[in-house]
């Protein structure tokens, strides 16, 4: 099981996240999901240390996760707000979870979000291999 609370603690503390990834024995990108996690929903050592270990992990989002409550994103919208300065892919998927429009991992995110790009910036649409491109 990841040691989260010791995560949060070791970074309340001011050790970096290589040092934290090698002291729990985790991955350094597991450290920065915690850390974003536990940022994202302003929850401190001392409050994750009040939870039951499943509260807690539920408030970070983490743990037993319900079905996706929506199937479609529209990306759209990701990208026009995107457009904004300061704007992030990682603050825009925090923001869905925290309003359950999504249940995805940062990375699936970013990977969905990625070919809906290539899908709608094509002059041509999709085009399988072999086939002429639109000129």
């Amino acid at each position: 099981m990841v040691k989260f609370r010791e995560i949060i603690r070791l970074h309340e503390l001011g050790y970096n996240q290589s040092d934290i990834a090698q002291s729990c024995a985790v991955a350094r990108s597991t450290v920065q999901d915690y850390i974003r996690r536990a940022r994202g929903k302003g929850l401190s050592y001392a409050e994750l240390c009040q939870l039951s270990d499943s509260e807690a992990q539920a408030q970070l989002g983490k743990g037993k996760q319900s079905p996706v409550t929506q199937s479609v994103i529209y990306f759209a919208t990701v990208h026009r707000e995107l457009q904004g300065k300061g704007v992030t892919l990682a603050l825009l998927w925090q923001e869905g979870l925290d309003q359950e429009r999504w249940q995805l991992s940062y990375g699936q995110f970013c990977r969905r979000y990625s070919q809906w790009k290539i899908g709608t910036t094509s002059p041509c649409g999709r085009r399988m291999p072999g086939e002429r491109r639109c000129l």
